[in-house]
């Protein structure tokens, strides 16, 4: 089993609450099987290729990759005041069980951002520290720790989340993980390429 809970949650409020359950189950069922980029039987966290942008797909399988070693960049480029484009990434852990998922609502409104399993929950997001740049393409940039998650919009930093401030029980304990796969959820329809951030840009 790769561990992917097939009940992911659905943003409240959206239009995606009315899916039929049969077409989510089925949704559900492809990403089962994770991306096995491998020659020996292991997977390989990041393939030979993976600075190259590639399409972001909500139907396809889970995608192996090595977050904590290398850095993920996210190309969007919604429309300002389009309620519909959220960008939502889930986590599974290095034994392939759901880990949890982070969201970005930078499309109206305050941008905010919810850790699933650390932020008190979608209706009370966290707000970004720093100001969003005003270009509709944007590249985002994750680094994640043991200890910390990390944020940059084009090259400008949106927050640096510490784990330990959470007031919620089992924040760390599950983001001290590593993560080893991920995945675009199917109500988070911003992202559009995602890649490994190229070495030779700054950290």
């Amino acid at each position: 089993s790769s561990g992917i809970n097939a009940e992911w949650p659905l943003r409240p409020g959206t239009h995606m609450m009315r899916i039929p359950i049969v077409f989510v189950v089925l949704a559900g069922l492809m990403v089962v099987k994770a991306t096995d980029d491998s020659s020996n039987g292991n997977p390989k966290f990041v393939s030979r290729d993976s600075e190259e942008w590639k399409s972001c797909s909500w139907v396809g399988p889970a995608i192996a990759y090595d977050l904590e070693t290398y850095p993920l960049q996210i190309k969007t480029d919604s429309d300002m005041g389009d309620e519909d484009e959220d960008l939502n990434i889930m986590f599974n852990t290095t034994e392939n069980e759901y880990m949890g998922y982070i969201t970005l609502v930078y499309t109206h409104g305050t941008p905010t951002f919810e850790i699933d399993g650390c932020t008190e929950d979608y209706w009370n997001p966290d707000p970004f520290t720093g100001v969003l740049p005003t270009e509709q393409e944007k590249v985002w940039t994750f680094y994640k720790t043991s200890t910390n998650l990390r944020v940059e919009c084009n090259d400008v930093e949106m927050f640096n989340y510490s784990f330990a401030q959470s007031t919620m029980p089992n924040c760390v304990k599950l983001y001290s993980k590593r993560v080893r796969r991920i995945c675009f959820n199917w109500y988070g329809l911003a992202a559009d390429f995602y890649r490994r951030k190229p070495s030779g840009i700054r950290a």
